[in-house]
């Protein structure tokens, strides 16, 4: 009561100040929409707000304000539970005749949705309210975005394409509405915000129906989350009753417990009595489904009281099933019978009426799509109506202006006739001014050339004089300038002859002196390694002889077992040095690679390596010719580098050395089918030479390897400079 006299007094005070400013109806709190003493003010206040715009004089605001109190009124009652809830729908039809008369658009549409919720949800009449649905539809296109209340329309069809299961239809329309809303701006912004939670809700529905259940508890925790954000109770406990029905489906109670909690205290905070029974129910199967029965039976006997006193059918069935199971958990089997008995009774009660709602919902769906099919039926007839209509109109106007354009042109014709008349006349008394004029005008004339011929004669004739003058003094100057532009070019030829003889001679000299370099770095290389072979062979031969020599002078017999092992290694490995020794010196410069050609310097380096490694080498030289000897040197230095790497590195088992002629090339084949190595590693300083070499030889070389593939050297070199005859 404290609110109405609140409200009243308000309103006492905006009737006394009315010649000032029209008093604004205040927004609606939904959260308070159980509060009847809150719900009776507004009515008061939208009653008085009525009586006030009724004195008012006929004008555009004061239509406005009259069909606003309307508006509120039918807004109040939509809320209301009981009865009184009817008066919405009157207040609406009153709404939609008072704004059609105004020619008002915006609050046609807005009392059609207000008739078209009342139909829907209160008497379930789905073909009238798609019918209305349509009427606004075609309404809202005459109105601006920022106005339109067509996210309402879209949001209704959402509704109903969710009754008729065309689920991507209804995505479709619920994602249309929040993108319209969005726009819109004559929503409050709190009411904008619930709107696009109840949306959002909606797509997680479908979501769910689809099977996509993460993308489903996001749209829910989204909607509560919005609920909570706008300070809203009512949709913040309805978003998490929502969500923790979503956890228990998913057999996630913990969860849900969370959520319903926080629901629970909203409605124990507003002593909502039927929203607390809801929720104690749910609470008690989630307990049931954690095996706690105790808490499960407090909730439960709750809910069923509550129930049974208000007669809350499907809250008292959740109730009876969960206190069935909570029972039989806590081993309570009279009990457990006695709930079993009664959620059976409801179970049968509610399927019958769940089946009469279900046929109900297919006579609706049938409705639905007959109407759908009739609207679709009359848009045709109109668009065939509105196009014979316009193709009478365009032929009308088409005839009418054919007739304008006759008209048009034979009053052309008349004045085209009367000023050709006019000015023939006109044209006559001038010219017989215009023929004396002439007369006078051409003597004058005459004179005038005369005098203007002679100016031009003399004038002429003076020009002549001077252009021959001038003609005759600029080709003097250039048969000058070109005489000297000649002698200047025979000096520059004759000093580019000479220049280019002395570059030529001078790199004829340079390649002299670089064939002398490498000829006299290639002997300075021979008799280097006969040097090092000689001392390989002489120094470290002669000492290797030597220590064999005074191994054997030792008498094993005398010696220890450990002794004789160690002295028998000190032979071999005496042996094997000497072995290696007498390979290196002959090796650094065979006889055979100066005498005979690399040939068959590289046939004695196999059938060497063959005799003494475990691994066998092959060489293929049907095609090798013989080379210059910087070539041959530096191609078998590559070869006892290779090798020597094979040997060391490898693991192989086999190594072959080939040689290829392709055109103007010749190609040396290195490989072997040894662990391989990656190219991108080959930095040793074997390479590193190899790569020297080659380049001393104008040559380059490839390497293709990989982990147990073996490793593959080509070595390219062109004919042209580094071949000779065979």
């Amino acid at each position: 009561m404290r609110s109405v006299w609140i409200g009243m007094a308000i309103l006492s005070w905006c009737i006394t100040c009315f010649a000032q400013t029209f008093p604004k109806l205040p927004e609606l709190n939904f959260d308070r929409r159980s509060d009847a003493a809150y719900m009776d003010s507004l009515l008061t206040l939208g009653r008085s707000h009525r009586q006030m715009a009724a004195r008012l004089p006929r004008g555009r605001i004061n239509d406005t304000l009259r069909l606003e109190g309307l508006r509120y009124m039918a807004l109040v009652f939509k809320q209301m539970r009981g009865p009184q809830r009817d008066s919405s729908y009157w207040y609406a039809k009153q709404l939609e005749e008072q704004a059609l008369l105004l020619h008002n658009n915006l609050y046609a549409v807005r009392a059609m949705m207000l008739q078209e919720y009342h139909l829907r949800i209160v008497k379930g009449d789905y073909p009238l309210a798609l019918q209305i649905n349509q009427r606004a539809s075609e309404l809202c296109t005459k109105l601006p975005r920022e106005s339109s209340p067509r996210w309402q329309v879209q949001m209704n069809m959402g509704d109903i394409y969710m009754l008729l299961k065309e689920y991507d239809k209804a995505l479709s329309s619920y994602q249309l509405s929040q993108t319209l809303l969005g726009y819109n701006t004559s929503v409050p912004p709190k009411n904008r915000k619930l709107l696009t939670s109840q949306a959002i809700t909606q797509i997680g529905e479908i979501y769910e129906i689809r099977g996509q259940y993460e993308q489903a508890r996001q749209q829910y925790e989204l909607s509560r989350q919005i609920a909570l954000d706008t300070h809203s109770q009512i949709n913040a406990a309805y978003a998490g009753e929502r969500l923790g029905d979503f956890y228990i489906s998913r057999q996630q109670p913990e969860q849900a417990i969370h959520v319903f909690e926080e629901a629970l205290a909203v409605w124990t905070q507003l002593k909502d009595v039927p929203g607390q029974a809801s929720v104690w129910a749910r609470l008690s199967e989630c307990y049931t489904l954690i095996r706690q029965p105790k808490r499960a039976i407090e909730f439960g006997e709750k809910a069923v009281t509550v129930a049974r006193d208000a007669g809350y059918t499907r809250i008292r069935q959740m109730a009876t099933q969960s206190l069935y199971r909570a029972y039989r958990q806590a081993n309570q089997p009279a009990q457990a019978l006695s709930m079993y008995e009664e959620f059976s009774l409801l179970r049968d009660s509610l399927t019958n009426l769940k089946r009469i709602e279900e046929l109900s919902a297919v006579q609706k769906k049938y409705d639905v799509n007959q109407v759908r099919i009739a609207a679709e039926k009359e848009r045709f007839i109109q668009q065939q109506q509105l196009l014979n209509v316009r193709r009478q109109a365009e032929l009308d106007r088409v005839r009418a202006e054919s007739e304008r354009e006759q008209l048009e042109s034979e009053t052309r014709m008349n004045h085209l006739k009367q000023w050709v008349e006019t000015e023939r006349l006109r044209a006559e008394s001038q010219k017989s001014r215009l023929e004396q004029r002439a007369h006078i005008d051409k003597l004058s004339h005459d004179i005038e050339q005369a005098n203007l011929m002679r100016i031009i004669l003399v004038g002429g004739v003076t020009m002549l004089m001077g252009f021959v003058i001038l003609y005759y003094r600029k080709n003097r100057l250039i048969h000058r300038q070109k005489q000297e532009i000649e002698a200047l070019n025979h000096d520059l030829e004759d000093k580019v002859l000479a220049r280019t003889v002395e570059l030529k001679l001078a790199n004829d000299q340079l390649r002299a002196k670089n064939r002398e370099i490498e000829e006299a770095l290639l002997r300075g290389q021979t008799l280097e390694r006969k040097r090092m072979a000689a001392d390989l062979h002489d120094s470290l031969g002669g000492l290797l002889a030597a220590i064999k020599t005074s191994l054997s002078a030792l008498n094993p017999a005398k010696m220890s077992d450990r002794e004789q092992q160690i002295y028998h290694n000190l032979l071999n490995m005496s042996k094997e040095a000497f072995a290696e020794i007498r390979y290196l010196s002959h090796n650094l410069q065979p006889d055979e690679l100066e005498k005979q050609g690399l040939s068959q310097a590289l046939t004695r380096l196999v059938t060497k390596l063959n005799l003494t490694q475990k691994i066998t080498f092959r060489l293929e030289a049907a095609e090798l010719p013989r080379l210059d000897k910087t070539a041959e040197f530096n191609l078998y230095s590559i070869c006892i580098e290779l090798c020597s790497n094979i040997l060391r590195h490898s693991e192989a088992s086999e190594a072959d050395i080939l040689f290829r002629r392709f055109n103007n090339e010749l190609n040396m084949i290195v490989k072997d089918n040894g662990c391989g190595m990656n190219p991108a590693d080959a930095t040793g300083m074997g390479l590193h030479n190899i790569q020297a070499r080659m380049d001393l030889i104008r040559g380059r070389y490839e390497v293709h390897s990989g982990p147990k593939e073996g490793t593959t050297f080509i070595f390219i070199l062109p004919v042209s400079t580094n071949l000779t005859t065979a």
